[in-house]
């Protein structure tokens, strides 16, 4: 005995001996190696898994969580990845919430369509925060009253901690299957967000409830009522509004990033977990979880535009690999533990197995319950929900990942009874498993019962539609092939069956039946390229706008795209949109909706009249530039993109009457646009010239960064030459964003100097141009010229606003334009009737020594010939051709870089291969069609004949096709359906003649 002692005492004194610094356990760094290895078989069995996802359709949650039962069961004869099971098994709860459950919330809330949200928030704040406390006091009751647990087992506070555990909603299984199913939007965003919003406020609740109940045992500090809403109003208030102010300083930060995808993507990393951690540890502390939600929602709305459109994606891929990853082994580790917990509980008894599948059921009539309370008020904010939708969201209420990280963390808690603490781990286990298992796999089963998801005659005659095309497209493809000296030996007919040929076929008539039946027809008109046949006026109208807000959408992010609109901008345009796509079967009201968030003028006019005190002044002018700068570019945006949708809205294969009704709103909205826009003009043209320089140079900047990245790819630039330009144009927008604008109006000699059209004069035209000018003021609705009346002079706007009216409509003219480039090609008469519509300032400008201008300079002369066709197209509309329906931008664009001002004398010919547009004098082409001034010339294969001297451009490249690659790009093109259509009855017939020589 006094031997063993002895070794005893020996190995105790080498235990407590010091080691040396840097020694390292082999055994705990083989145990980190095995965790590791196991982690990585979890994403390689959950990428397996997302493969038998895509085939059978099973949920992917509800696998994933399988798997890590089975794992959790097995664990003792899997050998060392056992071992690591059971290790991950013991992990603390509070490492899952701080490692995986900030980056879950974040990249929920930071992927939701905001303006949906946004026009949910009450019925999710209401389902989140009230609804999520009723539903656990409701599920305390249940384990006091119907499972009758005594006071041994849990206390009434206690039962009301689990029943928090228990009311953290975890749908992931749920919102996948509806969004591949095709439910609305705002159902999913009413499940995904109250899952969002109650992952934070369950937790609330299980603190304080967690706290009553220790105070209630003696083993904690007794609360009081003013503890409990000062609390309360730090967790759920503070935490959501610091994940803003980060959110904030996150996007000041991002904003002047350029160009570096790295850098914004760790940024976004950062940022959620410092958002994280500073809520729950070191400043406030408050609800970590709530902080992350908060600053996801900012920066669903308004962070998303301050990441540069050249590092979005990378951004986006980024977050959704950390996503999967972490979803992926958050189940994993549930499994694991749910299956640990069934082998290893020893707390447990027989019993709790039947109140559980007891609780199961008493835990859906809760959530009923819950939200039957509440469903007069969901019934009358946001969305409508269907009973259908009742039931679904009754039903999807699944429990996951922070559910069973709150009851572990019980579970861990020794001040609570041993049985209380088992019971918690063992339900929130329990509760993750069956929801999964259960509802995860059901739900479709419950979602088809229902008819839940709408499925319209017009969606599956588009689907119609698309599978006539895709079937079309492959043809041609096809056909491509054959033609191709390496497919020679394909067999062609074989092929048609690998590529679906016939599956597709036999969907599509499976639709025309099905719209047979939807219609009550007896015939399906399967040779009509109508696509909305059968469908009512007020259908067609909804459609109509439909396609409007969808162009427009498409329009403002093109823009942004190419540095022509600001983030905020694109977001205000782009929710607009998204409000009219709510309500299609209203009038267009898209201006209104924009003018409500814009301030009025008479806080702009207090800082512009004390732009130049001290102190003050520098912050006046910023703000004056920054607001208005904001409107005046959503003003400019929406005129562009949509006087561009209403020129491409003919080409829409519907009843024109419908689109020339839907036409007529549109044009109200641009004619409201546009009366602001000039009212902007008149009140502050210091700032509106301060604006279009800004915007100018951000325009400059981003093209020349759009041309360096195209050089680069096609190798025109080393890689040192190429990241050297790109660090300094980066640099140089983002001093723009800094840069202090002068709010002064320039005199007329450096107006002059400036002006677009006078660039490229000598030094001496300009002078004379300038010595002949006059200044010249007008009050409202006065007439500067009129129609008919012999033309001496054009003007300058140099302050308010103009209105050129002619028999074809009218132009709106402001600050920095002239009036009119008509009256310089014209016969000495003007061609409009000009008047202001404010008090105005304008620059009069002698007409003879422009003329004699033009007929020394030739490009000067070139440059006032295209300019005028944005009158003249107007005025001889049904001359116009093509060029009618071009927005004027994109028409300037291609008259300066594809025609050429050309003169021809009688009897000359002349080429007009790919078209032209005749200014002056007549002539014919080979059939004796004449064309006399003011006529677009289309294409012509032989020459032309001149009649009568005359003037015109010739194009280089075709108006038509220019048209055509707009109409494609917005898939708008009129003679497309009935092509397709053509194309397919043609493709189907040849298919039955194969199929009946098989037979």
């Amino acid at each position: 005995m006094a031997e063993h002692e002895h070794e005893f005492e020996g190995h105790e004194e080498e235990l407590e001996a010091p080691k040396d610094s840097l020694w390292r356990d082999e055994h705990e760094m083989e145990k980190s190696a095995n965790i590791v290895y196991f982690l990585t078989l979890g994403i390689v069995s959950g990428l397996i898994l997302r493969e038998i996802n895509k085939k059978t359709k099973f949920p992917y949650s509800p696998m994933i969580l399988s798997l890590g039962i089975l794992l959790g069961l097995l664990q003792k004869s899997l050998g060392y990845v056992g071992e690591s099971a059971s290790i991950l098994s013991k992990m603390h709860p509070h490492l899952i919430v701080f490692v995986f459950v900030p980056v879950l919330l974040f990249e929920s809330a930071f992927n939701c369509d905001w303006y949906t949200f946004k026009y949910q928030m009450v019925n999710i704040l209401l389902l989140a925060g009230p609804g999520c406390g009723w539903g656990a006091i409701l599920l305390g009751a249940i384990f006091k009253m119907v499972l009758r647990y005594d006071d041994n087992d849990m206390t009434w506070y206690q039962a009301f901690t689990l029943g928090s555990v228990l009311s953290a909603t975890d749908p992931v299984a749920v919102v996948a299957l509806l969004k591949e199913l095709g439910a609305s939007l705002a159902f999913n965003h009413l499940i995904e967000g109250e899952a969002l919003l109650n992952d934070g406020v369950a937790m609330v609740f299980f603190i304080f409830f967690n706290k009553f109940s220790k105070a209630a045992s003696g083993k904690g500090e007794a609360v009081t009522a003013s503890q409990v809403v000062l609390n309360f109003v730090r967790n759920s208030l503070v935490g959501p509004a610091l994940g803003l102010v980060l959110g904030i300083l996150a996007a000041l930060w991002t904003k002047r990033i350029l160009g570096d995808d790295i850098e914004v993507t760790w940024l976004t990393f950062v940022f959620t977990y410092l958002t994280f951690y500073w809520a729950e540890f070191c400043f406030f502390k408050t609800s970590g979880l709530l902080a992350v939600v908060g600053l996801g929602l900012f920066w669903s709305a308004f962070g998303k535009t301050r990441i540069r459109s050249s590092v979005e994606h990378s951004v986006h891929t980024v977050w959704g690999f950390v996503q999967y990853s972490c979803d992926t082994l958050i189940f994993l580790l549930v499994g694991i533990i749910v299956g640990t917990q069934v082998i290893e509980e020893t707390f447990i008894h027989k019993s709790d197995y039947i109140r559980m599948i007891v609780f199961y059921f008493f835990m859906i009539l809760a959530r009923f319950i819950m939200i039957l309370t509440f469903w007069p008020f969901l019934r009358c904010f946001g969305y409508p929900i269907s009973k259908s939708e009742f039931i679904v969201l009754v039903y999807g209420g699944l429990r996951g990942a922070l559910g069973l990280t709150l009851s572990l963390m019980v579970g861990c808690d020794e001040e609570l009874p041993a049985r209380f603490r088992h019971l918690s781990v063992f339900y929130g286990a329990g509760m993750a498993a069956i929801t999964n298992l259960i509802n995860g796999t059901t739900c479709k089963a419950l979602v088809q019962y229902l008819e839940m998801i709408e499925n319209p005659v017009v969606k599956k005659k588009v689907y119609k539609k698309y599978l006539e095309e895709l079937i079309v497209n492959s043809q041609d493809k096809m056909r491509e092939l054959e033609s191709d000296q390496f497919y020679s030996m394909a067999d062609w007919n074989q092929v048609n069956q690998l590529i679906g040929q016939p599956k597709f076929i036999e969907k599509i008539e499976k639709l025309e039946t099905e719209i047979k039946y939807m219609l009550g027809s007896n015939k399906v008109q399967t040779s009509s390229s109508n696509l909305y046949e059968g469908l009512t006026d007020q259908e067609i109208f909804g459609e109509v706008r439909y396609r409007i807000y969808r162009i427009l959408k498409g329009l403002y992010y093109d823009k942004f795209e190419y540095g022509l609109c600001e983030e905020d901008t694109v977001r205000l345009l782009v929710e607009s949109s998204d409000i009219g796509l709510d309500h299609t079967k209203a009038i267009l009201n898209i201006w209104d909706q924009l003018y409500k968030n814009f301030l009025n003028f008479s806080s702009v006019n207090f800082f512009f009249k004390v732009k130049e005190m001290p102190l003050i002044g520098p912050f006046a002018r910023d703000y004056m530039i920054k607001h208005l700068g904001f409107v005046y570019d959503v003003t400019t945006t929406f005129l562009s993109c949509a006087t561009e949708a209403f020129h491409l809205t003919g080409s829409f294969p519907m009843s024109k009457d419908a689109i020339r009704v839907v036409m007529e709103e549109l044009n109200k909205e641009i004619e409201k646009a546009e009366g602001y826009l000039g009212i902007l003009n008149d009140t502050f043209p210091e700032i509106v010239r301060a604006i279009q320089t800004k915007r100018a140079s951000h325009s400059i900047l981003t093209h020349q960064r759009h041309y360096l990245d195209d050089t680069q790819q096609n190798g025109l630039v080393d890689e040192k030459e190429y990241q050297l330009l790109k660090k300094e144009i980066n640099t140089r927008l983002v001093d723009l964003e800094n840069h202090q604008f002068d709010m002064v109006l320039p005199s007329f000699h450096v107006l002059a100097m400036e002006f677009p059209i006078f660039s490229g004069l000598v030094s001496t035209d300009l002078d004379n141009i300038i010595k002949s000018a006059y200044e010249k003021k007008f009050g409202p609705d006065e007439i500067i010229y009129e129609q008919g009346m012999t033309c001496q002079n054009i003007y300058i706007v140099s302050k308010g606003n103009v209105v050129d009216e002619f028999p074809g409509g009218t132009i709106r003219k402001g600050l920095g334009t002239l009036i009119t480039y008509t009256n310089l090609i014209g016969d000495g008469t003007c061609m409009s009737t000009a008047k202001t519509t404010a008090d105005s300032l304008l620059y009069s400008l002698n007409l003879k020594i422009l003329k004699d201008l033009m007929s020394k300079n030739p490009d000067f002369e070139f440059k006032i010939y295209i300019n005028s066709l944005e009158y003249l197209r107007k005025m001889f509309e049904n001359q116009a051709g093509p060029l009618a329906n071009v927005e004027i931008k994109r028409l300037l664009d291609f008259l300066r870089t594809k025609s050429k001002l050309k003169k021809f004398t009688a009897n000359q010919k002349c080429d007009f291969i790919f078209g032209g547009y005749l200014f002056r004098g007549e002539l014919k082409d080979i059939n004796n069609l004449v064309y006399s001034q003011y006529t677009y010339i289309p294409p012509q294969d032989t020459e032309c004949l001149v009649t009568k001297d005359c003037q015109c451009l010739t194009f280089e490249d075709s108006v038509d096709s220019f048209n055509n690659q707009m109409l494609k790009q917005l898939d708008l093109d009129p003679h497309k359906d009935q092509q397709i259509q053509e194309r397919y009855s043609q493709i189907k017939r040849t298919s039955m003649m194969e199929k009946s020589k098989q037979n």
